[in-house]
């Protein structure tokens, strides 16, 4: 990596790292570039290079992380509900303070709208391609699944994410299965 590159990169983790401060005393909407720039040390024109505005630096945040979240979790040989919900609980529970601070903010949407943004993509990535034949089926599945684990997600924000994630998660899968067995079930027995 480059010095110009690796410099950018440290820029935009103290922009990053100075908003959430920030968002820990006051109002998001009264937070100002000026202010922000001050707090990361950077110049306003630095912070400009790199973001359009505030809501931009959580944009670029969030995309990292669920960039970091494909590496992290490569496909599966067989698509098992339980262990990619431990997973992604798990996952974001490493980010549990941005998550319940974005919340605590009343950045609900915004958050939610980050996450669903690559939710798809990330749940392509689980997916062992091999194993559908269609890519129609592909996108119908990620994006079912997207919007069930987003919805999940944010329940659990908005309950403080005092559960573990492994705890969450198999309460989680354990509630979908009493619906999803039957139904199954009687489907096959038509």
């Amino acid at each position: 990596m480059n010095g110009h590159v690796r410099q950018k990169e440290q820029s935009a983790k103290r922009i990053e790292d100075a908003l959430f401060q920030l968002m820990g005393e006051k109002i998001f909407a009264e937070i100002t570039v000026s202010e922000l720039s001050d707090r990361a040390d950077v110049a306003r024109r630095t912070f400009y290079r790199l973001y359009k505005g505030k809501e931009d630096v959580l944009h670029g945040y969030f995309g990292r992380l669920c960039r970091e979240y494909q590496r992290t979790f490569p496909a599966l040989k067989n698509y098992h509900f339980l262990r990619v919900a431990e997973d992604y609980f798990g996952f974001w529970y490493c980010h549990k303070e941005v998550l319940l601070l974005m919340h605590q903010c009343g950045l609900d949407d915004m958050l939610y709208c980050e996450i669903g943004r690559a939710a798809t993509a990330v749940v392509k990535n689980r997916i062992n391609s091999e194993q559908s034949p269609e890519d129609w089926e592909i996108e119908c599945f990620a994006s079912y699944s997207a919007g069930g684990f987003g919805l999940l997600l944010q329940r659990w924000v908005e309950s403080g994410m005092q559960e573990g994630p492994k705890h969450y998660a198999r309460r989680v899968g354990k509630a979908l299965l009493h619906f999803i067995r039957p139904a199954v079930q009687a489907e096959s027995g038509k």
